[in-house]
């Protein structure tokens, strides 16, 4: 399904650059490749990123290691319960509690899709798009301190709940996020 929707984005990429709108405002925005690179604008000084790219056996190895799948799943129920107690609506659009704010089932569908790097002084931090359910992914946030280190989960992105919260779209842009 995403190689038809990325087909199709990129027939209108070229039919648009054909009539002479690539540089229209409406365009730009809706370019993939223009919104990827921005991820570069908001790094730390002293950090340097790699482009965004489908997930190779490096990243499995972050996302898909014990520790870091586990501290997701563990952070994403946290933020389901959290959603119930304070109606914060960061993981509403899962649907993971029920009416009477019962978890009333786990993820079981768990994907890592895209990736970049952030290489530091300290290490390289991973922010990747790991999709939860169909269509629906959250950017999370990994650290490696060096060869032979295992990678540590460091957080999953959230913005306003009426944004989304810490759910977003499959394929929608990764960006920084340092918290």
């Amino acid at each position: 399904m995403q190689s038809i929707i990325d087909a199709a984005k990129q027939a209108a990429a070229t039919a648009a650059s054909a009539v002479g709108l690539e540089n229209s405002p409406s365009h730009v925005e809706s370019n993939p490749s223009h919104v990827e690179d921005d991820h570069k604008e908001t790094l730390p000084a002293n950090a340097t990123a790699s482009e965004t790219k489908t997930v190779d056996s490096e990243a499995l190895e972050v996302f898909e290691h014990e520790s870091v799948r586990h501290q997701v799943l563990v952070k994403l129920r946290k933020l389901a319960l959290e959603d119930e107690k304070h109606g914060l609506r960061e993981v509403a659009a899962l649907d993971l509690l029920d009416e009477d704010g019962y978890l009333k089932r786990g993820i079981s569908y768990y994907h890592p899709k895209r990736f970049f790097t952030v290489t530091r002084p300290n290490g390289v931090d991973y922010i990747g798009e790991i999709e939860i359910e169909q269509g629906k992914s959250i950017h999370v946030r990994a650290h490696k301190a060096g060869p032979g280190n295992a990678p540590t989960f460091h957080s999953i992105d959230t913005r306003p709940s009426n944004e989304g919260g810490a759910v977003f779209k499959t394929g929608e842009p990764l960006a920084w996020f340092d918290y």
